[in-house]
C-alpha cells in the first residue's frame, strides 16, 4: 500500500505539467480553458481518488483471504444485449479499451513474475488453480481499481484518458517491483521457493506491443530519438552542400593514398609481372570492362544466407542461445578469400583495370575489418559477410562508393554495423534488430542485380526499425529512471522518519506493542507524508504526529507516574482519535497493530498487568533496491569476520574525480559475477546514496553500484569507459586499411 501510494503521489504531480503542455497545443481557447480547468478538478478530488482506489485494493485481498473471486464490473459490451450493442456508448467503450491495453501491456512486460506469483498464490489456496485477474493487486485488479476510483471525476473522455495513461506509465510502469516483492515474502514464507522461471516463455499474444504508451494518447505528439552514434545519417550526398564536398574531397585523396600504397605493392609483386599496366609495352586494349567484371562477381554471388546462420523458428519461439566462435570467423574469411580467388581466377587477374583490382582488394579489406569489429558479435559478422559480392558489385559500378561518406551503400552498412553493435544480442537474437537485418542480406543477395535504388529501400527500412527500437529502449530507460526516483525517495522518506522515531525514543525501554507501532504503523504514516510533501515538516500535521510519538511514550510512565497516568486517562480518546485519523489513509493494514496498541493503553488506564517489555531485536535491514548484476565482491562476511575499510588507492580517488565528469549515456563494459563482459549504458547516478544506474541496450535497469564499488572495479580493469570516436565504420576501416598498407610496404622496403 505504501508502494501504490507512492507511485500515485507521482501521478499526481505530473497532473499539472502534463495539462499545462496540452493547453499551450490546445487549437482554440476553450480546448485550452478546458484543460487548466482540469488541473484544479483533478487536484481538489485526489485525496477521493486515493481513498477510493486503496479500498479497492484491499477488497481485492479480503476476497483472496475468503476464498472469493475477485469483484469485476461489467464491460461496456457486457451491460447491453445483443440488441443494444450498436448502441454502447462510445466513450465508455474507448475508456474500457485504454484500460484494458494498459493491463495488456503490463501483464507482457511482468508475465514471469506474475506467472510465479499465480502459482504460488495457488498454494495459498489449496493448490487451486488462480486465474490470472484472481491475483490481488495484479494488472487487471490495480488498473479497475484506479477506473473506477476515477469515476468520481466530472470530467471529458479526452481528459479522462490522458490520466490512465499517467496511471499506466507511473503506476503501472514498474508494476514489476510490486510483484517480485510478493514473491520474494512468499518465498520467504517457504512457498514455492524453487519455481524455475528460466523456460517460461509469454504467449505470442504479448509479445505483439508495436508501439509504447504515447498511442493511448492520439493528440500527443510522437516521441522519437536520434539514431546512436551515427553522424553518417545525416551527411548529405554529394553535391548537396559544401560540407558534402569536402567529405568526398576527404575520401578521393584517402582513396588516392590507398591506390597509389596498393600500385606499389603490386609493382614489386612477381605475380603481376605480366600485367599489361606494369609489364614495359603492355596491351591495355585487352583490359575487361566493369560490365564483364561484374557478370563474373554475379555468378559467384551467394543467392541466400549461409545454413550456418539461425532461421526464425516458425511456432514464434525464442531461439536458444546461440554461441559462435572463433571458428567460425575463420571459416567466414576463408569464404571471403575464396570469393576474390574465384573472381580473379575466372577473369584472369591480368586482364582486370588496376583500379577495379584496387577496388577488388579494398572491399575485401573492408570486409575483413566487419570480421574485426570490436564490440559486433560473431552472428552479426558473419551475417554482414554474405554481403562482400554485393558490395564488390557496388564499388566496380560505382566507384563514388569508395569516396562519399553520403554513397547510400556506404550508409548502409554503417548502420548495419552500428546496429548491429547495439541491438543484437546473440542470447536471444528476437529481442533485437537481427532477424530484420537478415531479411535485408537476403533481399539484397536475391534482388541486386545492377539498381543501386534496393540500398535506399534496405537503408530507410533498417533506419526505421531501429528507431523504434530506440524509442522504446528510451521509453524503457526513463520508466526505470522514474522507479529508481521513486525507491530513492522512499528510502530516504523511510531513513528520515526512522531518524526522528529514534531520536524521540531514544534510551526508552518500550513495551513491544509499542514498539511495534511506533516502527511500524505509525513509520508508513510518516513516510507517506513526507513523500507527499516535502515541506511537510513545518506543517501542524508533521507537529501532530511527533505529538503522537511524545504521547505514547509517555505511556511508559504512566505505571509510575501518577501525573502521566492522569494525562493518559485525560486524553486516551483524543489520543486514539489522532492515530486513527492518521492510519486512515494507509486503509486497513495497519489494524492489527494500532488494535494492539488501543489494548495495550486500556490495561494501563484500567491499571491492569502489563507483559514485561521483550528483549528488543535488532532492527530489519530493508533494501530498496538489489542488483541485478551483483558487484564484483568477495562473498558476503559476518560483522566479525568483515576486514578493516582499506583506504582508497591513488587511482581510486582519480577514477572517482573522472565518474563525476562522466555524462548519462556513456557506454562502459563491465565483467559481471559470471566473468562474462557486458555492454551497460549508465543511465542515472543517485544523489543521496551516491549510486549508479545502468540500463542495457533495450532500456532495462541492469546494474546498479555505489561510486566507490565502480572506480574500483574501473581501477582493477574489471571496467571500463567504451570511448566512440563518432566516425562512420566505413571511413573508420579505410584509415586503418591505409594504415595497414604503410606499414607493409614500409617493411617490404626494409627487407
Amino acid at each position: 500500500m505504501v508502494y501504490l501510494t507512492t507511485q500515485l503521489n507521482e501521478l499526481f504531480g505530473q497532473i499539472e505539467p502534463a495539462f499545462i503542455d496540452f493547453a499551450k497545443k490546445a487549437e482554440t481557447n476553450a480546448s485550452q480553458a478546458r484543460f487548466f480547468e482540469a488541473i484544479d478538478q483533478v487536484l481538489s478530488r485526489r485525496e477521493e481518488i486515493e481513498r477510493a482506489f486503496r479500498e479497492s485494493i484491499e477488497q481485492g485481498f479480503r476476497s483472496f483471504v475468503q476464498g472469493k473471486p475477485i469483484n469485476y464490473p461489467d464491460t461496456p459490451a457486457e451491460e447491453s444485449s445483443e440488441i443494444e450493442l450498436e448502441m454502447v456508448d462510445n466513450d465508455a467503450l474507448e475508456k474500457h479499451i485504454a484500460i484494458q491495453s494498459m493491463i495488456s501491456k503490463t501483464q507482457s512486460n511482468c508475465y514471469q513474475e506474475l506467472y510465479a506469483l499465480g502459482k504460488r498464490m495457488a498454494v495459498l489456496r489449496g493448490g487451486m488453480k488462480l486465474p490470472d485477474y484472481d491475483i490481488p493487486a495484479c494488472p487487471a485488479h490495480t488498473a479497475t481499481a484506479f477506473q473506477q476510483a476515477s469515476d468520481i471525476l466530472d470530467v471529458d473522455k479526452q481528459i479522462l484518458l490522458i490520466i490512465y495513461f499517467l496511471f499506466g506509465k507511473f503506476v503501472l510502469g514498474d508494476a514489476a517491483t510490486i510483484y517480485k516483492n510478493l514473491n520474494d515474502k512468499l518465498i520467504e514464507e517457504g512457498i514455492f521457493p524453487n519455481l524455475k522461471l528460466s523456460s517460461i516463455i509469454p504467449p505470442s499474444g504479448g509479445q505483439t506491443e508495436t508501439t509504447d504508451e504515447d498511442n493511448s494518447l492520439p493528440t500527443e505528439p510522437a516521441q522519437t530519438a536520434p539514431l546512436n552514434e551515427r553522424p553518417e545519417i545525416s551527411s548529405p550526398a554529394a553535391g548537396q552542400s559544401p560540407g558534402a564536398g569536402s567529405n568526398v574531397a576527404l575520401g578521393e585523396e584517402l582513396f588516392k593514398s590507398i591506390h597509389d600504397l596498393l600500385t606499389l605493392r603490386r609493382a614489386a609483386d612477381p605475380a603481376f609481372s605480366n600485367h599489361p599496366e606494369f609489364a614495359p609495352g603492355g596491351n591495355v586494349t585487352q583490359l575487361r570492362q566493369p560490365t564483364a567484371i561484374v557478370q563474373v562477381i554475379e555468378q559467384i554471388q551467394p543467392r541466400s544466407e549461409a545454413d550456418y546462420l539461425p532461421q526464425p523458428e516458425s511456432d514464434g519461439g525464442i531461439p536458444q542461445s546461440i554461441e559462435l566462435d572463433t571458428r567460425l570467423i575463420q571459416k567466414v574469411r576463408k569464404t571471403l578469400e575464396s570469393e576474390r580467388s574465384k573472381i580473379l581466377h575466372d577473369l584472369n587477374k591480368d586482364t582486370i583495370p588496376t583500379a577495379d583490382l584496387d577496388t577488388i582488394e579494398l572491399v575485401g579489406m573492408l570486409f575483413e575489418q566487419v570480421l574485426n569489429e570490436e564490440g559486433l558479435a560473431n552472428i552479426t559478422k558473419a551475417l554482414i559477410s554474405h554481403l562482400h559480392t554485393p558490395y564488390l558489385k557496388v564499388a566496380i559500378l560505382d566507384r563514388s562508393f569508395i569516396t562519399d561518406e553520403g554513397h547510400i551503400a556506404r550508409k548502409l552498412l554503417n548502420l548495419m554495423v552500428d546496429a548491429g553493435k547495439l541491438w543484437i544480442d546473440e542470447e536471444d537474437l528476437r529481442r533485437g534488430i537481427y532477424y530484420p537485418t537478415q531479411e535485408i542480406v537476403k533481399t539484397i543477395l536475391s534482388d541486386f542485380k545492377n539498381d543501386l535504388s534496393i540500398f535506399d529501400e534496405m537503408y530507410y527500412k533498417l533506419e526505421s526499425q531501429v528507431g523504434d527500437l530506440e524509442s522504446r529502449a528510451k521509453v524503457l530507460e526513463e520508466r526505470n529512471q522514474e522507479a529508481a526516483k521513486g525507491r530513492e525517495r522512499l528510502e530516504s522518506a523511510r531513513q528520515q522518519a526512522k531518524q526522528v522515531i529514534n531520536d524521540m525514543t531514544k534510551g526508552r525501554s518500550l513495551h513491544p506493542v509499542l514498539e511495534r507501532f511506533l516502527n511500524h504503523a505509525w513509520l508508513d504514516r510518516m513516510i507517506l507524508m513526507l513523500l507527499r510533501d516535502p515541506d511537510i515538516e513545518k506543517s501542524k500535521e508533521w507537529s501532530s504526529a511527533l505529538v503522537v510519538v511524545d504521547s505514547l511514550v509517555k505511556v511508559i510512565d504512566a505505571r509510575h507516574n501518577p501525573k502521566a497516568r492522569e494525562w493518559l486517562i485525560k486524553n486516551k480518546e483524543t489520543l486514539i482519535q489522532h492515530i486513527k485519523s492518521g492510519l486512515d489513509s494507509l486503509g486497513n493494514y495497519h489494524h492489527p497493530d494500532s488494535n494492539a496498541l488501543f489494548k495495550l493503553l486500556d490495561s494501563v488506564v484500567a491499571d491492569k498487568p502489563v507483559p514485561a517489555p521483550a528483549e528488543k531485536k535488532p532492527e530489519e535491514v530493508v533494501e530498496v533496491s538489489k542488483p541485478i548484476i551483483k558487484p564484483i565482491t568477495s562473498e558476503a562476511k559476518t560483522p566479525q569476520e568483515q576486514p578493516v575499510k582499506e583506504e582508497p588507492s591513488e587511482t581510486e580517488l582519480q577514477m572517482r574525480l573522472k565518474l563525476r565528469e562522466i555524462k548519462f549515456g556513456t557506454w562502459f563494459e563491465l565483467i559481471d559475477e559470471d566473468n562474462k563482459l557486458r555492454r551497460l549504458k549508465l543511465s542515472w547516478f543517485s544523489p543521496i546514496t551516491h549510486k549508479y544506474m545502468f540500463v542495457d541496450r533495450f532500456g532495462i535497469q541492469a546494474y546498479i553500484t555505489p561510486a566507490d564499488e565502480l572506480a574500483k572495479m574501473l581501477s582493477a580493469g574489471k571496467a571500463s569507459i567504451i570511448k566512440s570516436t563518432g566516425i562512420p565504420f566505413v571511413s573508420k576501416a579505410l584509415k586503418t586499411i591505409h594504415a595497414i598498407l604503410q606499414k607493409s610496404i614500409g617493411m617490404s622496403t626494409a627487407g
